[in-house]
């Protein structure tokens, strides 16, 4: 089976099924951190952006831990202006200390040392950014109030660091009125006066990475491997697509369900099909195993 035999109605029957799916299972994208780590990301500006920025290819619980820590180990001197003074190469180290245990058993050396690279230097670019756009302070992005999901993602794009997938679940969250992000701008801007709002969410679309393809395709049966990340954006027209045939007012909530399925059930290897809440859809990859 795929999309071409598939056709229309057994597209649209997995479409409904999607949707109440969603109705019945606790679908909860929350990641679990300390209280203590959810308190500093809820009253600090720039804490959630150093942790979207460091969340790719890491457990995202250990991403937006970084900045409570970093915070800790510089005495609390955390800012843009004191975080950019240190440099490139400090904040390297510094980020190097801090996942010395916490790396992800497959990831390669050679990947190790990219991440480090590439994150330090996003987050100093974000805080020269944030020193001369935003007046050294991250809130003002948003000191307008009022926004659709389009116009918080194309803010969200122009930080270095958060690219389409990052900016899709931000603005998603958003539109929710979900997530420690949110929740410590709306507070932050309330005291100076601002109602934040966030509307749209029929305009949210789905971040496409290797869950969402890969959920997809075995669905719809398109294919039994996972196609390289070079192959993802072929399959992108046909995700926001049945999406919208899912939920039409909220495409994006579609993300839930494959972020939480990917996760917990649907392993690239030997995935727990006979446990996953997405067998009965039904899912073309699980028929073919039996189940």
């Amino acid at each position: 089976m795929s999309i071409k035999t598939l056709r229309f109605e057994g597209i649209k029957k997995r479409a409904t099924k999607f949707k109440k799916l969603s109705e019945e299972f606790s679908l909860n994208q929350e990641f679990s951190i300390d209280q203590e780590v959810e308190k500093f990301l809820n009253k600090d500006h720039l804490a959630p952006i150093i942790g979207t920025i460091c969340d790719q290819q890491i457990t995202t619980e250990h991403a937006w831990t970084f900045p409570y820590w970093l915070h800790n180990k510089l005495n609390g001197k955390f800012s843009a202006q004191s975080i950019y003074k240190l440099g490139t190469k400090k904040i390297e180290k510094l980020l190097s200390l801090f996942m010395e245990d916490k790396w992800p058993s497959g990831m390669a050396d050679k990947d190790r040392k990219n991440y480090l690279k590439n994150i330090s230097r996003y987050i100093i670019k974000t805080c020269e950014l944030i020193i001369n756009v935003y007046d050294n302070d991250a809130d003002n992005m948003f000191k307008n109030g009022k926004f659709t999901a389009p116009e918080i993602y194309f803010i969200l794009r122009s930080l270095p660091g958060i690219g389409p997938k990052k900016a899709s679940m931000i603005a998603r969250d958003f539109v929710k009125a979900e997530g420690p992000w949110y929740k410590g701008i709306q507070d932050r801007l309330e005291k100076k006066g601002i109602k934040f709002k966030v509307e749209r969410k029929n305009l949210t679309e789905v971040p496409v990475d290797v869950h969402v393809v890969k959920i997809f395709g075995r669905v719809m049966g398109e294919f039994r491997k996972t196609p390289s990340r070079d192959k993802f954006l072929d399959y992108w027209p046909d995700i926001q697509n049945f999406a919208k045939l899912a939920f039409p007012s909220f495409p994006g909530k579609i993300d839930e369900i494959l972020w939480l399925v990917g996760r917990q059930y649907c392993y690239e290897s030997e995935p727990d099909c006979k446990n996953c809440p997405l067998k009965d859809i039904p899912c073309e990859y699980a028929k073919r195993k039996g189940l």
